[in-house]
């Protein structure tokens, strides 16, 4: 009985050891995250998508179906190619990213493409916070001609980032990428 509680107090204080991050892993973190909101404080940075994670309603899962084969619909997600981005300077956000979901309305009034969020207009309510876990949430809004969207983009220490889109004209869609900033 003795042996069992001896090696059941080792193995806690050996998982709970394990577990921590050692002062110079923090630092290191502290310095990134530092960088981070600076590189946020400045309003000149840009947001490189790598994956996109569509909204996943009945048409869009009965439409990929259709095309692709039904290969299920529980975690899914598009790669995409180099050359998407959400570029943030100074007061505009510029965006070309690929868009696969429900379009509620469809306005063509010059706009020869109406598959992507292609966007390159004056930024209103723009607003960043740090949070909790030594990262930032920036909120902004922006409109061009035919629609208007809610971006929200989740900063993490190490330069990755969750973007969220919702427009006044398409369901919610989300993208994983990296933060990079812009030359000057």
């Amino acid at each position: 009985m003795k042996t069992r509680i001896l090696i059941s107090v080792l193995c806690f204080v050996v998982l709970s050891c394990a577990g921590s991050k050692s002062e110079a892993e923090l630092a290191e973190k502290q310095k990134s995250y530092e960088q981070l909101k600076s590189l946020v404080a400045s309003g000149t940075y840009q947001f490189n998508a790598e994956v996109l994670y569509p909204q996943e309603t009945q048409d869009v899962a009965n439409t990929a179906n259709a095309l692709l084969g039904n290969f299920g619909n529980e975690g899914s997600y598009v790669g995409l190619k180099p050359g998407y981005f959400l570029k943030i300077q100074n007061d505009s956000a510029m965006a070309k990213l690929p868009y696969i979901g429900e379009i509620r309305r469809v306005n063509s009034y010059g706009k020869s493409d109406n598959a992507g969020i292609i966007f390159n207009s004056p930024i209103k309510d723009y607003a960043a916070e740090s949070t909790k876990r030594m990262g930032m949430r920036v909120k902004l809004e922006t409109k061009d001609l035919l629609e208007s969207y809610d971006v929200v983009i989740k900063l993490y220490s190490n330069y990755t980032a969750d973007v969220t889109i919702n427009s006044s004209n398409r369901s919610i869609i989300r993208y994983k990428g990296v933060i990079v900033p812009i030359a000057n």
